[in-house]
């Protein structure tokens, strides 16, 4: 009787079994032509994208070469995509990391390790404990069931502490190796300029500030995140290929590589290119992100010029391009998504329920008929799937880890291009101590000199040719031209700023930098966020002063330029923003203030004193002439002439001349065919020849 009631069961079961393979089959097939017709649009939505309508400004033809501009460049992208991603900045970087981890670096991986095996051999024993409990239930041992649920409650504890113990030290790799990239950055970064050179000449790097405060972070989150899981899918493999093959055939675990591997070929030939996806998403993210740091900085002025309409056209144009280029990288994780989970998640989970079954049928888990066989072949069935899965999940993280690579390799390539840039700026300088009979290099004297020295802009054009032209210590030279005529660059090759392409500088201090010999007091000064005494003894720090400076002394600083009133309306010991506090004469003040407190032997002032009056500007360069002070002088205003010996007009078209005030100056030398000597030598006919000029 029991037989013909299974057989029944077994021709009820065969026939359910027919109608739910149609059934099954019929939703296949909708389900693969929905995703064939969404795959289409899908591609023909990223050819040709969506209008974000009419921007203020923009005409609908603009609009049109805006966007065929953008899919053309998208579609570059595409077709420079490759099968396999270049990791070699990515092993680069893991070697740096490596070798800099240190003790307390090598503890943390150590105890990563220790807690993921731990946290194996835990869930091993939950899957035993859970086995144990389906054969309690089915045999009806009550204290046994109770003391198996207590175990198990007991175990789950203990995991959910080390998932959160490996969650912390996983962040805890993340936030050193972010320590290490960005100390490794900042020792180049800071180093020869390099930090204006990057953005202000070399121009190979856009946007560096994103590199360093967005990409490394991100990179390092990611890379600690791959390390655990990897971590725990190889620990996970390892145990439960041992525990499969000792109680079964090691066919299965033959099976399930197979299958993974397979699976893991057939992905990486679809696999697009994240890494490059990735690396030009976030060169659009922080070129988008830009435009709106640009537009706080100028709001003041674009709103009196009443410039919104076009500065929002223009973010408009930038963040549609962003947009459509990320809808490119949604598409693409769209399809792969759909193919990597087919493989990895249905299909794998099907084949996991025919490896969970079949050792029971002809295996050596197959039960016997005993009630204590049935039980054991619960115990036993509830393992072998948590083995099997445990498998599947271990060996399908291992082979999709490439596309965590792939990612990963696009913050890499942009974190060690700026490195290696950085290094190459901070030990490349052109403008260094001469080397091997070079004719352009940099001296050490207690005088200024230019000697055939060419001024060209990083992009090329040149400004001033062949000018040769000596400062002594106790005299000044004022430096007049118009707009673009290579004023401000002479300076920026004589910092350092600029690379010295041809000639010979002499000036005090070593190295191609501006020092403490040579003081530069720009139209707008720097103002730090700091303390008052903080702004008049930048760029020291209190720790860096020989002479402290006094509350005497800040205040007889504060008068000579008088701004007193500010030790009034600020406290002493506030910290403050002052560039928004100050207006630019207040500002320029400041500035002179700091040189006055510097002393140094040579002033460089560009235009440092545009926003004052003239009897200010006049009483500030007497003062600058009583302390023994050096001035080079940009300036239009021709009562500076009275205080300079000799003027240094620059015609924009790369030629010079140079007008003595009185006669043959020992502190000043010219040379050249183009150097002129003036008969006037009052002080009206000087304002005459710097007007002219």
């Amino acid at each position: 009787m029991p037989s013909l009631q299974l057989l029944q069961l077994t021709e009820h079961g065969r026939s359910l079994l027919a109608s739910k393979r149609k059934t099954l089959l019929l939703a296949t097939g909708i389900i693969v032509a929905g995703g064939t017709a969404a795959y289409m649009q899908s591609r023909y939505s990223c050819k040709r994208p969506a209008s974000f309508g009419h921007y203020n400004g923009l005409s609908d033809n603009k609009e049109e070469e805006v966007s065929d501009k953008v899919v053309e460049n998208d579609n570059i992208v595409k077709k420079s995509r490759q099968k396999k991603g270049g990791l070699r900045s990515l092993q680069v970087l893991a070697a740096m990391l490596l070798s800099h981890m240190g003790r307390m670096g090598a503890r943390d991986l150590l105890a990563l390790v220790a807690v993921v095996m731990l946290r194996t051999a835990l869930s091993n024993r939950l899957a035993k404990v859970q086995g144990f409990l389906f054969r309690a239930a089915f045999l009806r041992r009550v204290p046994t069931f109770l003391r198996l649920i207590f175990e198990n409650i007991l175990l789950c504890f203990l995991l959910s502490t080390l998932h959160s113990t490996s969650k912390y030290i996983t962040g805890t790799l993340s936030l050193r190796f972010r320590k290490i990239l960005t100390k490794l950055i900042h020792a180049h970064y800071f180093q020869n300029m390099v930090y204006y050179k990057i953005s202000h000449v070399d121009g190979r790097i856009t946007n560096p500030e994103q590199r360093i405060a967005s990409d490394v972070p991100r990179f390092c989150s990611e890379l600690s995140d791959l390390v655990q899981e990897d971590l725990t899918a190889v620990t996970d493999g390892v145990l439960y290929t041992w525990r499969l093959c000792s109680y079964a055939s090691p066919k299965y675990v033959f099976w399930i590589l197979a299958y993974v591997l397979g699976a893991g070929a057939a992905m990486r030939s679809f696999t697009p290119a994240f890494g490059k996806l990735m690396s030009k998403e976030q060169q659009l993210e922080g070129e988008y992100r830009q435009l709106h740091s640009r537009l706080r900085t100028h709001a003041e002025s674009i709103a009196f010029y009443g410039g919104e309409t076009r500065e929002e056209s223009h973010i408009q144009r930038k963040f549609k391009t962003l947009v459509q280029h990320m809808s490119v990288v949604l598409h693409d994780h769209w399809w792969f998504g759909m193919i990597q989970d087919f493989l990895l998640k249905y299909l794998g989970a099907t084949v996991a329920v025919i490896l969970i079954i079949e050792p029971f049928f002809s295996g050596n888990l197959r039960p016997d008929t005993s009630t204590l066989g049935r039980a054991e072949m619960l115990s036993n069935l509830r393992y072998h799937t948590s083995v099997i899965i445990s498998l599947f999940q271990s060996l399908g993280t291992l082979s999709i880890s490439s596309r965590r690579l792939n990612r990963l390799s696009g913050y890499a390539d942009r974190i060690h291009e700026l490195m290696s840039i950085s290094q190459e700026l901070s030990i490349h300088d052109v403008s260094s101590p001469r080397k091997n009979g070079s004719r352009n290099y940099v001296s050490e004297a207690n005088y200024i000199e230019f000697d055939g020295v060419k001024v060209v802009t990083p992009t090329g054009n040149v400004l001033v040719e062949d000018l040769t032209l000596k400062v002594e210590s106790g005299s000044n030279l004022l430096i007049t031209g118009p707009n673009g005529s290579g004023k401000s660059s002479l300076f920026r090759v004589l910092g350092g700023l600029w690379p010295l392409v041809s000639g010979h500088i002499v000036k005090p201090g070593v190295g191609s930098d501006l020092n403490k010999e040579i003081f530069y007091v720009p139209q707008r000064p720097y103002t730090a966020v700091g303390t008052l005494r903080d702004q008049l003894i930048y760029p020291l720090s209190a720790d860096q002063e020989v002479e402290p400076l006094t509350h005497s002394g800040m205040v007889e600083l504060l008068k000579n330029v008088d701004l007193e009133y500010l030790l009034d309306r600020y406290p002493p010991e506030k910290e403050i923003n002052w560039g928004d506090e100050l207006s630019l004469g207040e500002q320029q003040r400041l500035g002179m203030a700091r040189l006055f407190y510097h002393k140094p032997k040579f002033a460089i002032l560009d235009e440092c004193t545009s926003a004052v009056t003239t009897d200010m500007e006049e009483r500030f360069c007497a003062k600058v002439r009583a302390m023994g002070t050096s001035c080079i002088t940009i300036s239009h205003r021709p009562a500076l002439v009275a205080f300079h010996d000799v003027v240094l007009s620059l015609d924009g078209e790369g030629g010079w001349s140079v007008h003595y005030r009185r006669g043959d100056s020992p502190g000043l030398t010219a040379a050249g065919f183009n150097t002129m000597k003036p008969s006037e030598t009052d002080r009206k006919s000087d304002a005459m020849a710097v007007q002219r000029a």
